[in-house]
């Protein structure tokens, strides 16, 4: 070490001596922290992980948020064909492993009814529109409205009567200044500020630009009524009860055995199918939001009547098969 030839130097230099080397100043360690990109499989083999690990240190949030987006990704992958047969069911198998929620949700006999659910939830949000589609206006009607709106009460600017020629009304309700606008006819099915779309859509006349941005989101009682949402209604009751009807029927050596066994798997079903339903029909919202809660509300009831935590399906059970 030190100054003079040394062996692997071509002629005269310096080695630093290892006291040098430490007191250099080095890069920090790099900062690798962002956002990558991963394939949907690989996503869910990640989200099962977590929730199965104890140590994990997951939040309640977190795991009902990891638990969301493993049931869309489920049906994603279902629906496109993302995911071959055998994946599928390596998956389901996996994700039935998690604790305590795992049977409830990925179970052979509730994995129809979390993919239904969750497609709806999912498609019904997909049908989320801005308050502007919304309005039976002309593109050019439309464009002077955001344009006034952006432009009020600047230099130049005029009074919405003159700007709209009467298409557009100014109306007070509750001291409050509001555009009545036509709607389409589409509209019916949708909530602005909180209620149902009638024939017209009354806008804040302050502010007016920001409400034509918002997202206006499906009403429940109208998703229903129509299309997916119709469907999905109409195979509510054979998603709840069909799938365990096939297993009792499937395992039975009997007649009286399948009855035997489905007095004690059917009671759970009736009731989270029973407070999934109550919800639906007595709960007003988007549908978007009402859907999550009811498929909640039947998960939730699954959990409390089940042998972990109340043991109220055994129960039910033995008194329907007269064992108390």
């Amino acid at each position: 070490m030190g100054v003079g030839p040394q062996d692997g130097l071509l002629g005269d230099g310096a080695l630093p001596w290892p006291s040098d080397v430490a007191a250099r100043a080095f890069p920090s360690t790099v900062d690798i922290g962002g956002s990558y990109a991963i394939d949907s499989i690989s996503g869910m083999e990640f989200l099962i992980a977590e929730l199965s690990n104890p140590e994990s240190d997951l939040s309640e949030t977190e795991s009902e948020e990891y638990l969301a987006l493993l049931c869309s990704l489920l049906s994603e992958a279902k629906s496109s064909g993302a995911a071959g047969a055998e994946q599928l069911l390596a998956l389901k198998q996996k994700a039935e492993l998690i604790p305590v929620v795992g049977p409830l949700l990925f179970s052979t006999t509730n994995l129809p009814g979390t993919l239904a659910s969750v497609g709806g939830i999912v498609h019904s949000g997909a049908q989320a529109t801005k308050v502007e589609n919304l309005l039976d206006l002309t593109d050019a009607t439309k464009k002077q409205l955001k344009r006034w709106a952006s432009s009020r009460g600047k230099p130049g600017s005029v009074s919405p009567r003159r700007a709209f020629r009467g298409r557009i009304k100014l109306v007070s309700k509750g001291g409050n200044l509001f555009f009545e606008i036509p709607a389409t006819a589409k509209a019916n099915v949708y909530r602005v500020a909180g209620k149902v779309v009638g024939d017209v859509i009354h806008l804040p006349a302050y502010g007016t630009s920001k409400e034509l941005s918002r997202l206006a989101h499906v009403d429940n009682n109208g998703y229903g009524q129509r299309g997916v949402g119709k469907v999905l209604n109409k195979a509510g009751p054979a998603l709840a009860f069909g799938p365990q009807l096939f297993m009792d029927a499937h395992d039975a050596t009997s007649v009286e055995d399948f009855f035997k066994r489905s007095a004690y798997s059917q009671p759970t079903n009736a009731a989270a199918f029973a407070a999934g339903w109550v919800i639906g029909t007595f709960v007003g919202g988007p549908a978007i939001v009402v859907l999550a809660v009811g498929w909640i509300a039947g998960v939730v009831v699954q959990l409390v009547m089940s042998d972990e935590e109340t043991g109220a399906g055994r129960a039910i059970g033995n008194f329907l098969t007269g064992k108390d």
